[in-house]
Parts: structure tokens; sequence; C-alpha cells
């Protein structure tokens, strides 16, 4: 007979990890891109030993040769660097000269392009978990130009996973909930107080939910349904915007002014949708592709440009006590001063200058109290929440071994909310 067994000395509920580990800290760094490859569109993911590969690119706008290195740094579950010598991670060399580069062509702001994959034969993980890749310059190691984070995975926990409306009535058809089911049979001698589940919407992983209180224990099976288990907002579709080609007018540009060393784009402005009703719609999630219409290759021929992002807010009043952001990989994903939009009083609208590189963006908006940010209301006011929207989820299993100084990621699995309907 299965026994069923209700944890009710939970460890901790649910929660946001927000640690700020990612950094671009050379303002001449643009476009920083790391990714499975082949797959521009996925979180940076490989497995263990595998043989797969990531695609790391940026571009150094000072248009003068570099000397730059890499390494990788393990973090445990929360983003904090564990305490382990890099060796007991690394096989091979915890300096890394990238080689790769290329100069710009045909576009008129000049440009270094400098691209890697990794594992290279020099520098191979031999654990999986978080881990960051920081590029630095001229081999000091004090000298961080950026971190990008990035999962190892092993896949010994199979995960069952679907996506739920929430039992929470008043957000039942506002928000989605993931329900998971964890197979530890292949652990020996299983500790459940040191697995924690956790769950990325498409690729904000400063939202990310993690959580070691699972509803139940049943023989080998773990389950994860209580009702304030990993529910996130659905938002809408995202918005999105062509860059694709600098000398036409796409249907979200309002006016292109060239400034014969470069462009300025001024773009259609943005305003709530929150009233609007809900569409469906083949978006990027809140990714970008760099691409372009007229050149061959986009890494080193796609020109850059500068783009004003304008959101008019209702009645043209200011946010009372709320910050408005940008949000989308064209920020970096992450929810800071960079990501915030500027108020002009004058206008009467938010106002956000970016320097992009020709590609397809898509974005939405964050709106967050300033004194009390709730991740769950992201969406509310600017773009709406609908049950329909779809959203892609990530799912990581951690696990410290007893004794053990650093957190595996036994698990990995993703899925997509279309398959609900």
């Amino acid at each position: 007979m299965i026994k069923w067994i209700l944890l009710v000395g939970l460890y901790f509920f649910t929660l946001p990890v927000s640690a700020q580990v990612e950094k671009i800290l050379d303002t001449n760094i643009r476009t920083v891109l790391v990714y499975p490859k082949g797959k521009p569109l996925a979180l940076p993911i490989i497995g263990l030993n595998t043989g797969e590969e990531l695609s790391i690119q940026f571009d150094d706008l000072s248009a003068q040769y570099k000397q730059y290195y890499f390494t990788i740094e393990l973090m445990d579950i929360n983003w904090q660097p564990v305490a382990l010598n890099p060796f007991d991670y690394i096989k091979g060399l915890t300096q890394n000269n990238i080689r790769n580069f290329s100069i710009s062509s045909i576009a008129q702001q000049a440009y270094y392009h400098y691209s890697f994959n990794f594992p290279t034969p020099t520098c191979k993980p031999i654990k999986s978990g978080n881990y960051l890749m920081k590029v630095y310059r001229q081999g000091q190691g004090n000298e961080l130009v950026f971190s990008k984070r990035f999962f190892i995975v092993e896949q010994i926990v199979p995960i069952v996973a679907s996506i739920q409306e929430p039992f929470d009535e008043p957000i039942s058809k506002s928000h989605q909930k993931i329900q998971l089911t964890l197979d530890v049979k292949k652990l020996p001698f299983f500790q459940p107080e040191f697995l924690h589940a956790a769950v990325i919407q498409n690729t904000r992983m400063n939202d990310m939910l993690v959580s070691n209180a699972p509803s139940f224990i049943r023989g080998s099976q773990i389950e994860y349904n209580a009702d304030k288990d990993f529910v996130f907002p659905a938002g809408k579709e995202a918005r999105w915007l062509d860059l694709q080609n600098l000398r036409f007018k796409t249907d979200r540009i309002d006016k292109i002014q060239q400034m014969g060393y470069g462009s300025n784009i001024f773009l259609k402005p943005d305003q709530s949708r929150a009233s609007i009703p809900y569409y469906t719609f083949k978006d990027l999630n809140g990714q970008l592709l760099i691409s372009n219409s007229e050149s061959i290759r986009s890494e080193d021929q796609n020109d850059y440009a500068n783009v004003l992002f304008t959101y008019l807010p209702t009645n043209g009043i200011a946010y009372n006590g709320k910050d408005l952001y940008l949000a989308g990989a064209l920020t970096n994903n992450i929810i800071d001063q960079h990501a915030k939009m500027q108020w002009n009083s004058a206008l009467g609208r938010y106002e956000k200058w970016l320097n992009l590189k020709q590609g397809y963006y898509s974005y939405n908006y964050i709106l967050r109290s300033v004194l009390a940010p709730n991740p769950m209301h992201d969406f509310m006011w600017t773009e709406g929440d609908h049950w329909e929207t779809e959203n892609s989820y990530t799912i990581f299993v951690y696990y410290r071994v007893a004794g053990s100084r650093y957190d595996q990621i036994i698990g990995f699995s993703s899925l997509n909310s279309i398959q609900n309907w």
C-alpha cells in the first residue's frame, strides 16, 4: 500500500532568487550573448560530459583590439561563490585566451566582434551546477568586463511537470502555476531537506522561484502542488521591435534620423495593454535575434542604432511610488537602473534610450512598487495578465549531498503553456 506523508515541517516556502550576478562593467561592451550552440533563443544550458557547447559572443565598440580572457566560476543555488578550489570543478586552465575575433565591416559603428565556444579543449567543467562565465581584460582577474550565468546539468532525477490554473480563485485566470513530480529513486541515501526545485518563466532568471518544501513524499515520488508553489503572472505575448533594416520604417518605428555616423530611431509610443482583450500571436518571450535583411554575416556586419522607447501612462501622470522598467533580453533581463524608464515631465511620458544592434527584439514593461516590489504584480498595470498567454518554463532540480559544498543540478526539463490547449 502506498503511504502518503504530508510534510508539515516546511523548510521554506517558494521564494524568488534575485542575486545580481550578471554584470556588464565596460560601457563599450554590447550585445553579450550566451546560448547553446545553434539555439540562440534558448537558455544557456548544456549537459555535463555530453559534447554539447555554448556559444559566447560580444562586441567591443571601442573598435580597438584587446586581449580578452575567460574563466568560469561555480556558484551555489543562491548564486554565491562556492568554497571550492577552481581545479575542483575545472579540468584544464582557469585563464583562457579568447582568440577568435573579427572587425566590423559595412556598419557605420566600428566594433570588434569576439566569439568562442565552451567547453574548450583547455577548459571543461567537471561538476554540474550554476556557473558564471567571466570575461576580463589583459589576463587580470580584477579587470572584469562582464559576467553571464549558465547551467551545467545532469539527468538523474526525471521530472513530470504541467501548467495549471492556480487554485486561488482571484488569480486563476491571470496567473500560471507549475506542478511538479520528481522521481528520486536513483539518489542513494536520499535526504529530502537537501533537494530544491527551481522554475524560471521564459528567460527571466532574476525571478526564478526556488522551493525545498514539497507537498508530499510518496515513496520515491516528490510532489510540489501546494496552492502557492511556483505561481507566475501570465502577462501577455511580448511586444516586438524589428530593427533588421535601419533604412526603412517597420510597423513599430515612427521616425529614423540618419546622423552620418549612425542612426537615431524613434519608436511609436507604447501604452498600457491591461484593458485590451487577449489575442495570441507568435513572439520571442522576451528574447532577441541578431539578424538583418541586407547583409550576409550578422555577427560583424550588423550596425548599431540609438533607439528611443517611450511609454505613455494614463492621463500623462507618472506612476506614484512605482518604477517602470523595460524588460527583456534587450536590457539583459535585469531589473536595474539600466532598465529603468525615466520620467519626462515636460512631455508627460517615460523614456529610455538604448544602443541596439540590428535584429528582432521582444520586450514587456514591468511596473514595481519602490517600497514593496511584488513580482506577482509585474504586468498588472502595463500589460495585463491572461491565463491563455504562451509562456515557456525551465525546471531545475538541485541537490547538495550531505557534507558537500556545492549544489548539483541533477534534473532539468522545459515545457510550454501551449500544451494546455
